[in-house]
């Protein structure tokens, strides 16, 4: 016969030590610090609150709703992102040796020129061409455009912090834009077509068509830095 539950022995409440170590997973790991500064602050809110008088919200440095969402190590960080996507207007875009060992560069205004004369034709030459011609424009374009408005949103006075981290959002989130249209010229490579003119620029060991070892071959540090620096902005944008 089973026997009945014991229902004589007392139950041993757990201690708030042990049910703070519980709650959050870790997340209290020692003992709390007291939210209160005295007895006499807690019994004088309460009575405020019954009352209708006085606020009735607090708060302390320890608390997660005081945390910075960017520090003077993240202003500055951004400060140099910002300062190198602006600079990309600087930096070389296409660069490549050719067959009879000379150096052939185009800065980003070159770059930029040759990439708008020839988005007529490269749609003819293929949609991964017509395709990485038209977000190659919006890597070379936006990178130097956020750059410069990420600087003024770094270092601009606000009336507010929320007004501050507001403006400063939007060119951080923009920059996914720029990330995932550089990311997508490299996936669009893969499905390859024939640039006008390829064959006549002279490259050393040159693929015959267009893709992601031709990609690579010309591309110099300006689309890197671009693509890379924006990443960094677009991440930081999920901070705020």
């Amino acid at each position: 016969m089973a026997q009945a539950p014991n229902t004589s022995q007392d139950k041993q409440e757990p201690k708030p030590e042990d049910r703070y170590r519980f709650i959050g997973f870790d997340v209290f790991p020692a003992k709390p610090e007291s939210f209160w500064k005295s007895d006499a602050e807690a019994q004088q809110f309460a009575a405020k609150v019954r009352t209708g008088l006085g606020e009735s919200v607090l708060h302390r440095e320890f608390s997660l709703l005081e945390t910075k969402p960017m520090g003077r190590a993240d202003k500055w960080i951004l400060t140099l992102t910002g300062a190198v996507m602006l600079l990309t207007v600087a930096f070389p875009w296409i660069s490549y040796r050719t067959m009879d060992g000379s150096t052939y560069s185009l800065s980003w205004p070159s770059a930029l020129g040759a990439l708008l004369g020839g988005l007529g034709t490269a749609f003819s030459s293929g949609i991964g061409v017509g395709l990485s011609a038209l977000l190659g424009l919006v890597v070379m374009l936006g990178t130097p455009l956020l750059g410069a408005w990420t600087l003024a949103m770094v270092w601009r006075r606000a009336k507010s912090a929320d007004a501050y981290f507001l403006g400063l959002r939007m060119p951080l989130k923009l920059s996914y834009v720029v990330f995932f249209s550089g990311l997508a010229v490299f996936v669009l490579s893969f499905l390859g077509g024939d640039i006008p003119g390829y064959s006549s620029w002279g490259l050393i060991e040159a693929p015959e068509h267009y893709g992601i070892g031709a990609l690579v071959q010309i591309l110099s540090m300006g689309p890197y830095m671009a693509v890379g620096m924006s990443l960094v902005c677009a991440v930081k944008s999920g901070d705020l």
